[in-house]
């Protein structure tokens, strides 16, 4: 795939996460989310302020079948 390719669907990607955030946003979900690609592949990374397991797996569920890989960690952690 063509980098600007790349590029175009990595940002696709990201806006697409954010508006299937929002819910979680508006309950207060604080984070800083980013994404990277290959050609092959693409993966949704989150830092998230206070990261639980109950709030790790409501995100994982949000996103979940977009067929891109996931990385959430605390943002306390990283």
């Amino acid at each position: 795939m063509h980098e600007q390719l790349i590029t175009l669907n990595n940002i696709l990607i990201r806006d697409a996460a954010e508006r299937h955030l929002a819910e979680l946003r508006g309950e207060g979900l604080q984070y800083r989310l980013w994404v990277t690609g290959t050609a092959r592949s693409s993966t949704v990374h989150m830092r998230v302020t206070d990261l639980t397991t109950e709030m790790k797996v409501r995100i994982a569920d949000v996103l979940s079948g977009r067929g891109v890989h996931f990385e959430i960690e605390d943002a306390q952690v990283a």
